[in-house]
């Protein structure tokens, strides 16, 4: 043994290059996870979230008669001020065939056998986050019997 007290003591003692290593890294970690936590969700994850969200909550009333534009803007009247809605979007017949030319924009075939007539006005709703579209769908069928009322049906998780 030694005769020095102070020796052993020296021999584990860290270095005070691993004390701020150790710190580096721990900072370095927590700014790493932060950044992707901020990152937040990806593109991808954002539109299966919204299309979960229109299976879940999308209630769409169709109004297919001679004129339907008249229709389809009292039901959207009247369904704005039921709290069960977080929206409520009315869409005219010419509307709707303007977004079916968008839509099929790369179809020619198809939009020259499709005339603006052989679509339906609708009024497009979403429910609110506490509300789904099948707890609403068979008093709106009450509600507008000449209607046709459609919701996704089985949505995946």
């Amino acid at each position: 043994m030694t005769d020095r007290p102070g020796a052993a003591r020296r021999a584990r003692r860290v270095p005070w290059w691993v004390f701020v290593l150790s710190i580096v890294l721990v900072a370095g970690a927590g700014i790493g996870i932060g950044a992707l936590l901020w990152a937040g969700e990806s593109s991808a994850d954002r539109a299966a979230r919204e299309a979960h969200d229109r299976c879940v909550h999308q209630v769409t009333v169709y109004f297919n008669s001679r004129n339907p534009d008249p229709a389809m803007s009292a039901a959207a009247d009247q369904l704005r001020g039921d709290a069960r809605f977080a929206s409520v979007r009315g869409q005219t017949r010419q509307e709707g065939w303007a977004e079916f030319q968008r839509i099929f924009a790369d179809q020619p075939d198809l939009l020259s056998k499709s005339r603006p007539e052989a679509l339906p006005a609708s009024v497009i709703l979403m429910t609110r986050a506490d509300t789904t579209a099948e707890q609403v769908a068979p008093e709106i069928r009450q509600r507008f019997p000449d209607a046709e009322v459609r919701t996704t049906g089985s949505c995946p998780p």
